[in-house]
């Protein structure tokens, strides 16, 4: 066990990241599809990062950003929150750089690149 405690982590760690980074992405294509704003919140709770979107324009029913995402085990380096603007043509207002951990592993997520 004690051997497969790194190996665990390790893949806790790269599918958190990765889902981080599908829900950012996400979010810049809701906001674009649905012509919106869209707040993108990340906070720290506990062992996990607490993500949600808002906007304070009406939608489409299908569209739903007001959604809450749980992405277990990362922590955010430096603040508790951080918040990420994306406009309605998809551009990230600000620096939207964000550096995360597990253990002794750490990557940075730069909002305003291209993701995937």
């Amino acid at each position: 066990m004690i051997r497969a405690k790194p190996m665990l982590d390790h893949y806790r760690f790269n599918h958190s990241y990765a889902k981080l980074k599908r829900e950012i992405t996400l979010s810049k294509r809701l906001a674009k599809t649905a012509t919106a704003d869209i707040e993108f919140h990340i906070e720290q709770k506990g062992n996990n990062l607490i993500c949600t979107r808002k906007t304070d324009e009406p939608l489409s029913p299908r569209v739903t950003p007001k959604a809450t995402i749980k992405i277990p085990y990362l922590q955010l380096e430096g603040e508790k929150k951080v918040t990420i603007l994306i406009t309605s043509s998809g551009w990230i207002e600000k620096d939207a750089v964000i550096n995360i951990y597990l253990g002794n592993q750490r990557k940075t997520i730069d909002a305003r690149l291209s993701l995937y």
